[in-house]
Parts: C-alpha cells; sequence; structure tokens
C-alpha cells in the first residue's frame, strides 16, 4: 500500500544528547543524521530524528502536513492502521536502542 508523505504521520523525535554517554552532547547531531539515514518507518509514517537540547519542548511531536496532532489525534490515526500508539512507540524506541549501540560500535 502507497501514501503519499503529506497523508503520512510524521513523528519528530527529539534524542536526549545523554543517551550517547558522557560525550553524548558532542556526538548527538551525528547520531541524529545516523538514525534518520538508517531508521526506517512503517508505509504510513515518516520520522525525522533531531537532538533535544530544549528540555521545553517534547520528546515526541505527531503530525500531518505540518499540521501538529493532539494525542488522541495521532492515536485515531494509528488506530486506522491496526497500530496501537503505546506499542508503535515501544517498537521505534527499541530500534533507536539498536541504532544507538550500532553508532557507538562505529
Amino acid at each position: 500500500m502507497q501514501i503519499s508523505d503529506d497523508k503520512k504521520i510524521q513523528l519528530l523525535y527529539r534524542v536526549e544528547p545523554g543517551c550517547l554517554g558522557p560525550t553524548g552532547a558532542q556526538t548527538i547531531e551525528r547520531f541524529c543524521d545516523y538514525a534518520n539515514q538508517q531508521l526506517v518507518a512503517p508505509y504510513f509514517a515518516l520520522y525525522h530524528f533531531t537532538p533535544r537540547f530544549d528540555k521545553t519542548k517534547a520528546e515526541r511531536e505527531y503530525s500531518i502536513n505540518a499540521r501538529l496532532l493532539s494525542d488522541q489525534h495521532a492515536q485515531a490515526y494509528l488506530a486506522h492502521f491496526k497500530t496501537n500508539k503505546d506499542e508503535f512507540e515501544e517498537q521505534l524506541d527499541e530500534l533507536l536502542t539498536q541504532a544507538i549501540e550500532s553508532f557507538l560500535e562505529r
């Protein structure tokens, strides 16, 4: 099944520098570039990883075609694809953990 990018749910994921260890602040931008290239989203979604330097901003932000979604709307969109939001985020967290391990081993 194919969906145009403007109809896909987009997840902006702000990654904490600390997840990369004590030198995370120096490598977080390179890691986000790496994650953006390595992690493949499901056909109905797009991922974008960016450093989380501003703690006042949410860690995860959902949108469609640049329009922010409430938590309820994000859940409804994902439910349309028979996906639970919590499970969607857990799977992504697992992929992100694997990407961190691969990145740190390079």
